[in-house]
């Protein structure tokens, strides 16, 4: 490290230090891990945290005088940044014979101790196989719909995330995302977008999506790199990049196809918000934990019980929208249903049942690819 003097206001700072944090361990065996690499040359400084799993490196233009590559307490940085008055100027100075950097603004003045920057460890490096552009606001829909039915099992690890992959619907190829955990299923589905053919089978981990959830922008093009070990996903313009490095979950996701029931006879279209209402009311006496909820779907209306021994029981209705088939009662887990109603948007979604041991498959009522499954309960 040669010496160097970083200037760059607090309100630019202190965002990209908050985003690189976001995957920088507080406790950790490897001191380099808690610290953040700070990497500055021709007007830009460049702020990246890592936990070895993903990697947030987050852009923003600075004035320097000559160039820096180190590394400093992340969360000690982030703190002491976050307490400066707003709208001060910050200074990041150091010297390599001085083994101290210092963070000056106005009349505070901290000094930190640092790492060398070739201690760090950077996932960026290597080729990506594929790679492709999507709206920040398609690719959150995406991810929001499917998330909640991850699986938290870790014995099946494969399961902890969202499986990524292409496809072909309808004789036109999509960009197809699916999450499980045995007892539920969401799938959305996009056309494939230019540059995507080709995109390896691969599984997003949780604390990935959490992260791409928290950091996407409202608006604006995402761009999106895929290789068979890692992803990587830019975004921001030139004033604030964001690119987010992630491994990908080394299995294999099981054919979800199979679970997925076709021909069920009976569907019932029922708006959902009443319905959500209604499941959440008689949750209030399910004291076990599934969460059982009797569904008894009619040509008159929907009614949803709840009994609990200890709690006593609950009943409501609601009207439906739309009846095609026979009268069928079933159980579900009203908390697995309430997360699906929440990630079908739109109005009304459509119940397409068999009998009570059947898998039932969900439908938003607007149409499209997006389907969901449930499983049914024994009540």
């Amino acid at each position: 490290m040669t010496a160097a003097a970083i200037t760059i206001g607090r309100e630019a700072l202190l965002p990209a230090l908050a985003l690189a944090v976001r995957v920088v361990e507080r406790r950790t065996t490897i001191p380099v891990l808690s610290n953040v690499l700070i990497r500055a040359g021709d007007g830009r400084l460049t702020i990246t945290g890592t936990d070895l799993d993903a990697e947030i490196a987050v852009s923003r233009k600075c004035a320097i005088e000559g160039a820096a590559e180190v590394t400093l307490p992340a969360n000690n940085l982030h703190d002491i940044v976050r307490k400066l008055p707003e709208g001060c100027e910050v200074k990041l100075a150091g010297d390599a014979g001085d083994g101290m950097w210092t963070i000056s603004a106005g009349r505070s003045r901290f000094r930190l101790p640092f790492l060398p920057a070739s201690d760090f460890h950077e996932l960026s490096a290597g080729e990506f196989a594929c790679g492709f552009d999507i709206e920040a606001a398609t690719l959150k829909t995406m991810l929001e719909t499917v998330r909640f039915a991850i699986s938290t099992e870790e014995t099946r690890y494969y399961l902890n995330g969202i499986h990524w992959h292409e496809d072909e619907v309808d004789g036109a190829a999509k960009l197809i995302a699916v999450a499980t955990d045995g007892h539920r299923l969401a799938k959305s589905v996009l056309p494939l977008p230019d540059g995507a053919a080709g995109l390896p089978a691969i599984i997003i981990p949780r604390k990935t999506v959490e992260l791409v959830l928290k950091m996407l922008p409202e608006k604006g093009p995402v761009r999106v790199d895929v290789s068979d070990v890692k992803l990587r996903l830019t975004m921001g313009g030139e004033e604030s990049g964001v690119t987010l490095v992630s491994k990908l979950i080394d299995g294999t996701f099981p054919d979800y196809k199979r679970v997925v029931p076709g021909g069920n006879p009976n569907r019932y279209t029922v708006t959902r918000a009443p319905l959500a209402d209604a499941i959440d009311r008689v949750l209030t006496v399910s004291t076990g934990k599934g969460n059982a909820v009797k569904y008894a779907f009619a040509g008159d209306g929907l009614t949803v019980t709840a009994h609990s021994p200890d709690a006593g029981s609950a009943e409501d209705q609601i009207e439906i929208a739309g009846v095609e088939g026979d009268p069928v009662e079933i159980g579900f887990n009203g908390k697995y249903c309430l997360d699906l109603l929440a990630a079908a948007g739109g109005d009304a979604v459509i119940f397409e049942l068999g009998d009570a041991g059947a898998p039932a498959l969900v439908r938003p009522a607007q149409g499209g690819d997006t389907l969901f499954v449930l499983m049914p309960m024994r009540i």
